[in-house]
């Protein structure tokens, strides 16, 4: 059960997002790496990466896989105060953190993707920005502002906790397509 739940997370995206709380560019990684920015941002796309390969990233790195799959953003353990919240780079570090294609959510939001980037230089959103950004991303307009922990961190426990259910019958749902899958085989061999 423990590998499963390490591959809930988008391994590129977090790549990426350690790779910027160490302070490097990604033009020094991939230089470390020994390899180019295209191939780096090649592995920051990909969602699952080799394990041989994420081991070499995080001995460079210098943390274990188990930092690696625990990694916490720094932006996420200090709230900032609402007055203080630059609209824009709050959906530039959940578009990072939920490891989106900055293209793709532009075509989501009915946008171009020039639009999407003038968006992230924007200090505040207009109302209605602000609900088609929530929207797309499925996120309350609480959690986006940074309200999402109260002060027990009731409510973010109770979403971790959804979260697992869902990813929980995500696996059920994908370990029954492969069984169907496996019969089918079964019965056209037989037949």
């Amino acid at each position: 059960m423990e590998s499963v739940s390490k591959n809930i997370i988008h391994e590129g995206a977090r790549l990426k997002q350690i790779v910027r709380d160490r302070g490097l560019k990604i033009l020094d990684f991939a230089r470390q790496a020994g390899f180019s920015n295209q191939i780096a941002h090649y592995y920051f796309r990909k969602e699952a990466i080799k394990r041989s390969t994420l081991l070499e990233f995080c001995t460079m790195l210098g943390i274990s896989l188990d930092e690696f799959y625990g990694w916490t953003h720094p932006r996420r353990a200090l709230p900032q105060p609402l007055q203080d919240l630059h609209h824009g780079h709050r959906l530039d570090a959940l578009i990072e953190e939920k490891g989106l294609n900055k293209t793709r959510l532009a075509n989501r939001m009915a946008l171009s993707r020039r639009a999407l980037y003038n968006l992230l230089d924007k200090p505040a959103f207009t109302g209605d920005q602000l609900k088609k950004v929530c929207q797309v991303l499925e996120i309350s307009q609480k959690e986006f502002l940074g309200g999402a922990v109260d002060d027990d961190g009731a409510e973010l426990a109770e979403t971790e906790t959804w979260k697992d259910k869902y990813y929980k019958l995500l696996e059920d749902y994908n370990q029954a397509l492969l069984e169907i899958a496996r019969l089918r085989e079964g019965a056209s061999a037989a037949s």
